[in-house]
C-alpha cells in the first residue's frame, strides 16, 4: 500500500540526517544527488486529491511498468546570501 508522498519524503530526509555527523569527523558533505524509483498514484480522498508515493522496495515491483517513475532529488548546502537570490 502506498503512503502519502510527504511521508516518504520525510523518511528520506530522516535517513540522510545522520550524514551531518560526518562533519565532526572532518568530512563536509555539500551536495547529495539521488535518483530513486518511485511508485506513484493519485487518489480522491475527503473531497480532495492526494498524491501517494513510495520508494520501490524491490526492483521487480515495477517490472510491469513500461516507464517507471523516478524521483530526482538534489540537496545542496549554500551560504545564506546565495540561497536568497
Amino acid at each position: 500500500m502506498l503512503r502519502e508522498l510527504h511521508q516518504s519524503l520525510a523518511e528520506l530526509q530522516d535517513s540522510i540526517a545522520p550524514l551531518a555527523s560526518a562533519a565532526q569527523a572532518g568530512v563536509r558533505i555539500s551536495t547529495l544527488a539521488l535518483t530513486l524509483p518511485l511508485d506513484m498514484a493519485v487518489v480522491l480522498r475527503d473531497g480532495g486529491c492526494v498524491l501517494l508515493g513510495d520508494f520501490a522496495r524491490n526492483s521487480a515491483d515495477a517490472s510491469w511498468c513500461e516507464a517507471p517513475t523516478r524521483l530526482h532529488l538534489t540537496l545542496e548546502a549554500r551560504p545564506v546570501e546565495e540561497a536568497v537570490s
